[in-house]
């Protein structure tokens, strides 16, 4: 994902953690869901160079990435 889509979609992802997290350890499964993200957190280097591999090879422009990624949590829609 592109820096600019990055750091506009970090907070959705944030919130979505935490969600997660309580969701899981009200459901008793809250040392399982932490261990994992600690986990992921200790993956963040390995990823962050891997990523720059794969943006300085990137050819989409963020308009064409953006026009793809799934927008349904970022808006509110009603059924009808």
């Amino acid at each position: 994902m592109p820096g600019i889509l990055f750091w506009l979609l970090l907070p959705l992802h944030v919130l979505l953690n935490v969600v997660t997290v309580i969701h899981f350890s009200l459901r008793g499964q809250g040392k399982l869901i932490l261990r994992a993200k600690r986990d992921a957190i200790k993956g963040l280097p390995n990823m962050w160079r891997k990523r720059r591999e794969i943006q300085a090879k990137r050819k989409a422009r963020v308009a064409d990435i953006w026009r793809v990624l799934d927008k349904r949590l970022l808006s509110i829609r009603r059924k009808t």
